[in-house]
């Protein structure tokens, strides 16, 4: 005879269930070699140059890096094309000056809008927040995937250039 399962035996399998999930998880990631560290050692990393980058930065594999001075330096020169890379309301509130913006997260949608400023030979240089922000790293891959050779990224960032003192602008245009 068919006897229906009471609500505290459901709730106790269920809860197995999940513990048993969580040891699973728990062992293929420490098996993994580029497994999820546990207790947050997500610190980012600083390279040779100085520059701290996230932890998902990949030296020799994603576009290289700049720190402050030679981000001044590119655009002193007038020969960079800085692309932010955060959404509308942190660009129209203030970005750096003569800046083009592609919202990362909306890249299908803002690419085509500033595509044609960006000749696939022009120094192209991706900015964000700051150095804990992806975004510029995300953005200089979607470049690399859409033909440009020579992106470089800044995570400095608006906050970095902003501390520098260096030309800002703000609103809608560069």
């Amino acid at each position: 005879m068919y006897t229906r399962p009471t609500f505290d035996r459901v709730l106790r399998e269920a809860l197995w269930i999940v513990f048993l999930a969580i040891v699973v998880a728990l062992v293929y990631n420490s098996l993994r070699p580029k497994g999820i560290a546990p207790v947050g050692a997500w610190a980012p990393q600083v390279l040779s140059s100085g520059v701290i980058a996230p932890p998902s930065y990949i030296p020799g594999e994603d576009a290289p890096v700049i720190n402050l001075s030679e981000a001044m330096s590119a655009f002193n020169s007038g020969q960079a094309i800085f692309l932010d890379a955060r959404k509308q309301a942190d660009y129209v509130a203030g970005h750096i000056k003569g800046a083009l913006r592609c919202f990362l997260e909306e890249f299908d949608a803002e690419y085509p809008l500033v595509k044609d400023k960006l000749p696939k030979e022009a120094l192209i240089i991706t900015y964000c927040g700051g150095d804990e922000c992806e975004l510029s790293l995300f953005l200089a891959r979607n470049l690399k995937i859409e033909g440009y050779t020579n992106v470089k990224i800044f995570f400095g960032g608006w906050e970095e250039w902003v501390e520098g003192e260096l030309p800002i602008s703000t609103g809608e245009n560069p």
